[in-house]
């Protein structure tokens, strides 16, 4: 599951990496705090293909949990998710954080592209708050942790905006992230509380 992201960067240099207009609201939009946690808001991608911002965490109806993250293997076959199939974002970041189990332990690794890139979760929406998809991890990356964030490329990210997506293609897109190796650093620091009891309705 992915419960934090980092998105150090600039509206406008989100904008132009994905080609897109921020919202007529642009005075209301800003990156915030880089490190985003579940209820936080962030920028996001919608299929308008305008920057608006929207809070991490849909509310389910069935529990007091908020949904981060959902299943790529289940959105077309859960009834939650048909409203919201064709309420396609992205989520913008240059890193995320995972949690490797060592022992007893649980070490907090930072997972980039590199250095500098920013890229895009693929995510659904309700117009106020947004969930990340995951999907099953990359090789390079499963010693880490046994999900990861669909991210996506340049092609599938115009895929995923497009209005005439078919269902074929979800199974196309939502898959690993094709890299060589990924930028991965473990941190010193322990999880906070309220992250360890974060979990993945869906796992």
């Amino acid at each position: 599951m992915c419960s934090q992201f980092q998105i150090n960067s600039t509206i406008e240099k989100v904008a132009l990496k994905f080609n897109v207009l921020a919202s007529r609201n642009k005075h209301n939009l800003t990156i915030g705090k880089p490190l985003v946690r579940p209820t936080d808001t962030a920028p996001a991608i919608t299929t308008s293909n305008t920057i608006t911002s929207l809070k991490w965490g849909l509310q389910t109806g069935w529990g007091s949990k908020l949904m981060i993250n959902a299943r790529a293997e289940t959105l077309l076959k859960k009834a939650f998710f048909n409203p919201l199939v064709t309420n396609r974002c992205i989520i913008p970041a240059t890193s995320y954080y995972e949690w490797r189990k060592a022992g007893k332990s649980k070490i907090k690794t930072e997972i980039k592209l590199d250095k500098k890139n920013i890229f895009g979760f693929a995510g659904l929406h309700n117009n106020k708050d947004f969930t990340i998809i995951t999907c099953a991890p990359h090789d390079s990356i499963k010693h880490i942790h046994n999900r990861m964030p669909v991210i996506l490329n340049d092609l599938s990210t115009q895929e995923w905006l497009s209005k005439s997506l078919s269902l074929r293609q979800y199974s196309e897109i939502l898959i690993p992230f094709e890299v060589d190796q990924f930028d991965i650093k473990e941190l010193p620091e322990l999880p906070k509380p309220y992250i360890e009891n974060q979990r993945d309705l869906f796992e």
